[in-house]
Parts: C-alpha cells; structure tokens; sequence
C-alpha cells in the first residue's frame, strides 16, 4: 500500500495535474471568498468577536446556512449530472472538469444575488478588515487544494472510472464550509491582533498621560453620543475640544481619536460604551478622566450583562475610577442614574427637566415642527432661553446634563445658550429629515431602547395627521426581550395610525402587542427587510402624513 502511495503522490504531483489542481484550488479559494461578503459583514459589525458572529451563524432565524446547504446540494447533483451525460462522448479526463460549469453557474448566482442585497453598513475597508480577508482566503485556498488532492489520490488508488470522473464533485460541499473557515482565520489572526491593540491602546495612553487637557467621560445605557455631540457644540463657545466621533467607545476607537490630540486642545471628550463588566473601568483607566458624566440606565443590552445590577455596576466604574477630585454629573431623569448618585461620594451635581435640587434644569418647555425652546435654569443664575433643532423632551433633559458641565467649566449661562442654539441635528436621533412633499419625516434609526421608543412616541404626538411608524423592534434584551416588544407593541397602538413591522426577529410580539393593544389589523402590514417596507410606504404614504423610522437592526439581524 506504501509503494502504490507514493507512486499515485508521484504521479499526481507530475506534469499538469499539479497545476491543474492549483489552478482549480486558487480559483475556487476566490469564488468562496466573494461569496463570503455577508460572513465579513457580520463579522466586522459584531466588533470581531466570535461568540456573537457563532450566535448569529447558528441562530434558527438567519438564513444563510440553509441558502449554503441548497448551493451544495445543487452544484452537487449538477455536477455528477453534467460528468455522467459526458463522459461517453469527451472521455474520462475532461469529463471529470465538466461539472464545475454547473457548479460555477450557481456559486455565481449566489454571489450575484448577495450582491444585489443593500447592506445597511458596508463593509469599511480597515486595516483589520485586510488582514482578516488575507488569512481568510489562503486558508481557502489551502483546504481547496488539500481536498482537491485528497480526493485525486483516493481516485487513484480505487481505480474506477466513474470515481475518476466525479473525483471533483466533492468541492461543491466546500461553501457549507466557508463561514467556519472564516471563523478559523478570525482564530488565527486573534493573537496577532489582540497584540495590534494593546500597542495601539498603551501609545494613546501615554499620550493622554502627557495632555494638559480636561478629560471627560460619557457613559450610559443610552444618549451617550447626543449629550457628547452637545457637551462638544457647547463647549467649543470658549475652549477647542476633541471629541471621540460618532460612536467610537471601544479602546481601540478612542485610541484612533487620540491620534489628533495635538497641544492646542483644552478639552477632551471620550464616549465610553459597554457590554461587559470592566469596560468602562479599561477605559477609564485608559482615559483618567476628571469629569464622569452618566446619561441614564436601563435595560439596554441586558442580553450580554444578564442583569441590570450589572449594568449599574459597569456604568459606576467610570466614578470609581475617576482621577483624584474628579467631578460626577447625573441624569435625575433616570431612576438608575439617580441611585448611582447617591453611591458616588465625591464632588457631584444632578441636571435633568425637573427643578428640585438640580443644578441645571429646564423649565416652559415648547415644542413645534422646527424644534424646541425653553427656559435653562443653571445654579440659581437668572434662566436663558434657548432653542433648538432637537426633538423630544429627552433631548432637553440631555442639554442640561452638558449644561451642567459646561456651567462648572466656566462658561456663563448665556454663552451655553448660545451654544445650544447652534446644536446640529443628531444623526438617526429624531431627526427630522427634509423632503419635498408635504410630509414630517422623523429618522430615529439609531440603536433605539425602551426610553428611545417613549420619547419618539412623545414626539409624534406633537404633530397632527396620519402617523406612520416603521420598525423592526427591539434587541439585546436577553430574556426580557419578547415582554419589552410586547409593550412597545401596546405603546405603538396608543400612538400610531399604520405600523409596518420590518423582519421576522420580533415580529410576532409586537403584532401581538398592537393587537392586545386594540390596534385595527387591517393597519398592521409585515415587510422582511427595510428596503421592502420602504415600498409598501410609498404605496401607502399621503400628503400630511408624519412618518417615524424607529430603530434600524443591524446586518446581522437579517
């Protein structure tokens, strides 16, 4: 067997069949790999950790194994067809290449039909991003041409014609294969990486270290990115601050916003975001800020922390780990954010709507199609009027917390105002997006939670017409997550005229959530992605009517 062995390796590594097979290993490593646009996306959009791309590879509701299993099987059977109607006319050698005509014609159907699919985030070409795909496509390339040859050298040793001919058919199965060998080269490349990051993540913080600059830091479970954006407006009336953009709350993305920390700047700003215990604790002790400054807390991905004491624990380590006479600011809108307050011991102030014992608060607030104005009141100083493009009472609880600290960095009352007056729409923040019809549009696309879902329907209810509201639900709420789209279910029927649900993820509890909630059927309509939901609103939409885009699920939810 030895002998037989050696000769069928000698043979097939002679003359062209070597490279025939390398050919075909090269070719096919590249046709996986852009079939594999969707596994990259999902990988990238899930931060490159494995435990959330294996969840939603193995989750009964994504689809994309069972499209894979159908290529396999299909190439599969065609192949073996193609190789049997020809072998009697071309002979045993050039039959056996026949199939792959049929298993590259649907391999390309696949790909062309991923292609024509809108990815909501698409891929962002990083230098991660690169290495991961190098990795991920010699390892293609290496199980194709170790199969290719496995297969070769056990046709040679049966001998029997009809082996020879199919001995390629057993490539067709390799798609099936493709997302684990992807998570293979995500394995490979880990250490490598994770060493990468610690480089990068030690360089920005010796950086800061040598900064004479104020640092501050934002958590919560939600409005970390709007009460930045405002803090960053407000505070750009008197000092040059540098603030981490859009949601860049990782240790990784705060390092890349350190890069352009230069002497002229007086004021950082860090958004520190989490979804484990230690998160922000790595931050902080990265950042060392002086100023902690805490949005709200709730049940926001309860799914990863399991509980909300955990959520209040994590969020409470930026105060632990403040720099000596550090500063706490606190929403007194939130219960959570409230309890964790009375916890801290240090130097702290409370801001919200409410007056009370607040050290910024709002008061004769009004709201209209452009906006909304109302009357700052800061540590007993004469109140300031201020308007703003912002929509939802949320938003001006938001500009007190930044109020606040403005307020206690020396701005006066009436440079904060003017501050707030220059306030930006808030991207996918109940921004109200033009158009050329007579119709509201409301974008609140980001990352909604059980608070974003109140405050939209609070805003809806400030304009008259027919109210629309698309939405695919909410998510990462563990096992509150059915119980919390029932309410918003029953919440949606108090407040909306038509909701078009939008996926099947939470489908059926907010359907059962608009019907307990006395909500007319024949209102409630189903689209499977956002881009068909779109076309059913266009056959349905009206002049005068107010439509509200509440949450937009990532990729990896479709």
């Amino acid at each position: 067997m030895f002998p037989i062995g050696l000769k069928a390796f000698s043979e097939i590594f002679s003359g062209y069949t070597l490279y025939m097979i390398i050919a075909i290993a090269i070719a096919n490593g590249a046709v996986l790999f852009f079939a594999s646009s969707k596994f990259l996306l999902v990988m990238q959009q899930g931060g490159y950790h494995g435990k959330r791309y294996f969840k939603w590879l193995l989750n009964p509701e994504t689809p994309y194994l069972s499209r894979l299993m159908l290529l396999c099987l299909l190439g599969f059977l065609f192949f073996c067809l193609l190789c049997v109607c020809f072998l009697s006319v071309v002979g045993e050698t050039i039959t056996s290449y026949m199939g792959f005509l049929s298993y590259g014609l649907f391999i390309g159907l696949y790909i062309d039909s991923e292609r024509n699919v809108n990815a909501k985030l698409p891929l962002k070409k990083t230098k991660r991003l690169v290495r991961l795909c190098i990795t991920y496509a010699v390892i293609l390339c290496l199980v194709s041409f170790g199969l290719i040859l496995l297969v070769n050298f056990i046709a040679y040793l049966i001998g029997d014609e009809i082996v020879g001919v199919l001995r390629y058919a057993l490539i067709c199965l390799l798609p099936l294969l493709s997302p684990y060998m992807l998570f293979l080269a995500y394995l490979i490349n880990e250490p490598f990486e994770n060493t990468i990051k610690k480089r990068i993540v030690l360089k920005a913080t010796a950086k800061l270290d040598g900064a004479n600059v104020i640092k501050i830091g934002i958590t919560g479970s939600f409005g970390k990115t709007s009460v930045k954006e405002i803090l960053n407006t407000v505070l750009s009336q008197k000092f040059r601050v540098l603030s981490s953009p859009a949601s860049y709350n990782t240790p990784m993305g705060i390092a890349l916003t350190v890069k352009g920390l230069d002497s002229t700047h007086d004021i950082f700003i860090a958004e520190m975001g989490a979804r484990n215990k230690g998160d922000i604790k790595e931050l902080a002790e990265m950042i060392k800020p002086s100023i902690g400054v805490l949005t709200g807390i709730n049940n926001q991905h309860l799914e990863s922390f399991g509980s909300i004491e955990r959520i209040k624990d994590t969020k409470f380590e930026l105060f632990e780990n403040l720099a000596d006479g550090g500063m706490g600011f606190f929403s007194s809108d939130s219960v959570g954010a409230k309890e964790l307050f009375d916890r801290f011991k240090g130097e702290k102030y409370a801001a919200g709507i409410s007056g009370g014992n607040n050290y910024a608060y709002a008061t004769d607030i009004k709201t209209d199609e452009r906006g909304m104005s109302f009357d700052l009141h800061i540590s007993g100083e004469k109140p300031v009027r201020c308007c703003t493009v912002l929509l939802g009472r949320h938003s001006v609880a938001n500009v007190c917390l930044a109020a606040a600290v403005a307020y206690r960095l020396g701005l006066t009352p009436d440079e904060i105002a003017a501050g707030v007056n220059r306030i930006p729409a808030l991207k996918h923040r109940l921004e109200l997006l033009p158009n050329n019809k007579n119709i509201v549009i409301i974008d609140d696309s980001y990352n909604s939670n059980e608070d974003g879902t109140k405050a939209a329907m609070e805003v809806l209810d400030y304009f008259t017409g027919r109210k629309i509201v698309l939405t695919p639900g909410l998510v990462e709420l563990g096992k509150m997550e059915n119980v919390m789209n029932l309410e918003f279910g029953k919440r949606l029927a108090r407040h909306a005229d038509i909701v078009i649900v939008i996926g099947k993820h939470n489908a059926e509890m907010l359907i059962t959530g608009l019907s307990d909630g006395g909500f007319d059927k024949q209102n409630i309509m189903f689209a499977k992605s956002l881009n068909k939901a779109n076309v059913l609103l266009n056959e349905i939409l009206k002049e005068g009517d107010i439509v509200l885009f509440e949450n937009d699920l990532p990729d990896n939810y479709n």
